[in-house]
Order: structure tokens, then C-alpha cells, then sequence
């Protein structure tokens, strides 16, 4: 996060996260003993008009591995 749109990515993190918060994606339980946490990632993409301008800056939250 040290690039020159490092604050348009950052935001766009905060918008993924809160949608989630909002649409209530998640709920907090605990941890079954013995069970192991399934790990996340962000991913990034830029969406791009017809000319090739940056339209927007997209992050998404997703799981790693299968369940």
C-alpha cells in the first residue's frame, strides 16, 4: 500500500467492509475446539470505462483454500 493510489485502495476496502457490516455477510461465533480458521485475502481490480480510463477501484474480501 505504498503506491501513488494507495488512499483510492484503501477506500475502496472501506466501502467493501462496510457493505458487509451493513448487509450483515457475517456473524462472530466461536471457534469449535479443534477446528482451524479458514484464512482471507483482498483482492483488487480497477473497472475501466470503454476508453480505458479508470472508472473505479474495486477490493473484495474472499475465503482461502475449500471447505
Amino acid at each position: 500500500m505504498q503506491g501513488s493510489n494507495s488512499q483510492k485502495w484503501i477506500d475502496a476496502m472501506n466501502e467493501e467492509y462496510k457493505s458487509m457490516q451493513d448487509n450483515k455477510v457475517w456473524e462472530l461465533v466461536p471457534l469449535p475446539e479443534g477446528a482451524k480458521p479458514i484464512g482471507c485475502k483482498w483482492i483488487f481490480k480497477t473497472k475501466r470505462d470503454s476508453k480505458g480510463n479508470v472508472e473505479r477501484y474495486k477490493a473484495r474480501v474472499v475465503a482461502k483454500g475449500f471447505t
